[in-house]
């Protein structure tokens, strides 16, 4: 059966471990030590060799294969506390304090153990009595013993920040990808041969009444693209920056739908430094426009607040349309938002589209607040 280990130190993810995983580390565990067992057999055996003293290898085998068997007993419950009491920040000296006593601890039962092993292993340093037998092995071998667990530890810690470094590898990977998605779905909604023909139109029908205002949305359509082509690679930018980009294609959809639309942005000064996802609010603004205002022969309203709570910002998208119906399928680009926000900031967000009580829908997010340096 299945079981999900949650990792203990702040950042990490769950991994699942299946019986077929857990196999393989025991696999490991004792492939491990047996080379270990056999380094140092062979060392003993040709020390003994050179030393002219008589000590076959098969029986330099057994001894070794003994201790290191121990050791392969002991490793998994050292390596479940190195990863329930990880060295790191902050509470590193609780973590040295439980490690020197577990340290103590291992040495003297793989002590106590070999020393039961060793009448019937042909070891030397054998006394006539377990107790003597183990007396003397402290005495001489304790020194060696304790740094064991410590090895075992420290390549826990390694085989740690390894994988840390990977799965940040993979984060940014999916961020990276996450994106580009937004940044295609941006592009490809302004490149839709409705959104271009519709835009062309009302530039086409305001050079006869309006030059000004058709140089103005022409010059607004070539910044909306040339943004979307080439967008920043950053994930986060400036609240101002993204409402710069909303304003520009707010003010496109307007003269297209004329008085139908109107919208208000309604930011504190404060809150236009702080740092959002690129490109985040622009899907939620074509869903207001799309579902709220498109679907109606009235004229709609569209509301994008951001403010500061606490820790935290707060934005908020809202239309006045007929709302969502029953039922309804979240679409890539709602999907694509929700994907981002977990990425970026984990737990640490809130992402919820409803109905509103007074008609239409509010889409809002939450994030930790954080300001462009």
């Amino acid at each position: 059966m299945a079981q999900l280990v949650m990792e203990e130190h702040e950042g990490a993810t769950p991994m699942v471990e299946n019986g077929s995983g857990i196999s393989r580390r025991g696999v490991a565990i004792l492939g491990a030590w047996t080379l270990v067992a056999m380094l140092f057999a062979v060392q003993a055996w040709f020390a003994a060799q050179v030393r002219d003293e008589p000590l076959a290898w098969g029986r330099a085998s057994v001894i070794w294969l003994v201790w290191a068997a121990v050791w392969a007993a002991l490793t998994p419950a050292a390596l479940r506390l190195a990863a329930r009491f990880p060295l790191q920040r902050p509470r590193a000296l609780r973590a040295l304090a439980v490690h020197g006593l577990a340290s103590v601890t291992c040495a003297l039962v793989n002590l106590a153990i070999f020393a039961l092993a060793a009448p019937m292993i042909g070891a030397t340093q054998v006394e006539p009595t377990w107790f003597g037998t183990f007396s003397r092995l402290l005495g001489t071998t304790f020194l060696l013993n304790l740094p064991v667990y410590w090895l075992i530890v420290a390549a826990a810690h390694v085989e740690r920040l390894v994988r840390t470094a990977r799965e940040k590898d993979r984060r940014q990977l999916r961020l990276e990808a996450q994106l580009t998605d937004a940044r295609l779905q941006t592009l490809r909604t302004q490149l839709q041969p409705h959104f271009l023909f519709n835009a062309l139109n009302t530039i086409s029908v305001l050079m006869h009444e309006n030059v000004d205002s058709a140089d103005r949305i022409l010059l607004q359509l070539s910044a909306l693209l040339r943004r979307s082509l080439d967008g920043s690679e950053a994930h986060e930018v400036a609240l101002a920056e993204e409402i710069g980009f909303l304003e520009s294609y707010l003010e496109i959809e307007q003269a297209r739908f004329g008085g139908r639309l109107s919208y208000r942005i309604a930011i504190p000064d404060e809150a236009l430094a702080a740092r959002v996802p690129n490109l985040i609010l622009q899907p939620l603004v074509e869903n207001a426009l799309r579902h709220g205002l498109a679907t109606r022969a009235g004229p709609g309203h569209i509301e994008i607040k951001a403010d500061r709570q606490g820790e935290a910002l707060l934005l908020c998208v809202s239309d006045d349309g007929r709302g969502l119906p029953p039922a309804t399928t979240e679409r890539v680009g709602l999907a694509n938002t929700r994907a981002r926000l977990r990425l970026l900031y984990a737990d640490r967000q809130r992402f919820e589209v409803r109905n509103s009580a007074d008609g239409g829908v509010i889409a809002e997010i939450e994030l930790p607040w954080r300001t462009v340096a």
